[in-house]
């Protein structure tokens, strides 16, 4: 015996014609469409054979006529007839952009496709070899037969393009739903897709190696910083550049690398632990410099030479005086 099913939801695609454009005196009136939105004959949905019922089909008198099923794109709206065992639209083109989309595309020959969303009360399941009279013509199972059908709206779809174009079926047991969609594409989709592909991988290299170069230029801008900081310190410390001013005098490259690789406050502790040339720990000022004070007992102070090692003499000799 045939099984009853419950609730199905189903996409059915036929052709549709859209009229041609009116004579020039004639553009302001609107565009008409016609189509077969069901021709009542079994189609494929999900791997079964599925059949509506057209002797109990309901719809408005308006039904609204769509692009690609979606609710937000209202490209009409057609009246519903059956005639010849057939669901038959008549209907009219909207003037705004979805209406008169369809309209252009099919002036320049586009090939536009009707859907109509058709839903069940309910589905009988033929089995195998079990037959039916539907729509005027016999039916041989395994075959499901869509029954108290309604027609909620009517779509333009493009060929084998609408991302609804599939069907929703119940499965033998009245409770599994089937949907499949066509994503076929067209080489030049295709080549459109691969052609972004390399123009983002393209973008995508480019944005690394700026990347790169301003992550290079940051470490030796940081670099810098830090070098000049550590001469900053170095001259405060009391030492000279050599000659050619790449090295410092009295501080080895060793020892200015290990200052470079060292944290800022290691660095400048370091640096403090270091002497320049000349300044000796518990050596008075004067025996450094171009002025004595002598210690004597009057405590008088005397003009040394500008020589150095004439004032080192003249000290001497002036300290020599008080050794007993």
């Amino acid at each position: 015996m045939p099984k009853d099913h419950k609730k199905p939801n189903i996409y059915l695609l036929s052709e549709v014609n859209v009229a041609d454009a009116p004579a020039d005196a004639d553009k302001s009136l609107p565009r008409k469409f016609s189509g077969v939105a069901n021709s009542g004959k079994p189609f494929q949905s999900g791997g079964e054979l599925v059949v509506a019922d057209l002797s109990d089909v309901s719809y408005k008198s308006n039904v609204p006529a769509l692009l690609l099923h979606d609710r937000a794109q209202r490209a009409g709206f057609g009246q519903l007839t059956v005639e010849n065992h057939q669901l038959l639209v008549t209907g009219t083109l909207l003037d705004n952009q979805y209406g008169q989309m369809v309209a252009q595309e099919s002036d320049a020959g586009f090939p536009w496709q009707m859907s109509v969303h058709i839903s069940a009360k309910s589905t009988q399941q033929l089995g195998q070899n079990e037959t039916a009279v539907v729509n005027g013509q016999t039916v041989t199972g395994p075959m499901i037969v869509m029954k108290d059908c309604s027609v909620f709206e009517i779509s333009f779809t493009p060929t084998g393009v609408d991302n609804e174009t599939s069907a929703i079926a119940l499965s033998d047991d009245g409770t599994t739903q089937t949907s499949t969609k066509d994503t076929t594409m067209t080489p030049e989709e295709i080549a459109a897709l691969q052609k972004q592909v390399t123009d983002l991988t393209a973008e995508n290299a480019e944005l690394k190696a700026e990347k790169a170069e301003l992550e290079k230029e940051k470490t030796e801008a940081e670099a810098e910083a830090k070098a000049a900081a550590i001469d900053a310190q170095l001259s405060q410390a009391g030492f000279t550049k050599t000659e050619d001013g790449k090295s410092w005098n009295g501080v080895g490259a060793a020892t200015v690398n290990m200052l470079l690789s060292a944290s800022p406050e290691d660095a400048k502790e370091m640096i403090g632990d270091l002497r320049a040339p000349g300044k000796q720990d518990n050596v008075p000022d004067y025996l450094l410099g171009e002025q004595h004070k002598p210690n004597g007992n009057g405590g008088q102070e005397r003009q040394l030479s500008s020589n150095p090692m004439l004032a080192n003499a003249e000290a001497r000799a002036v300290e020599a005086k008080n050794y007993i």
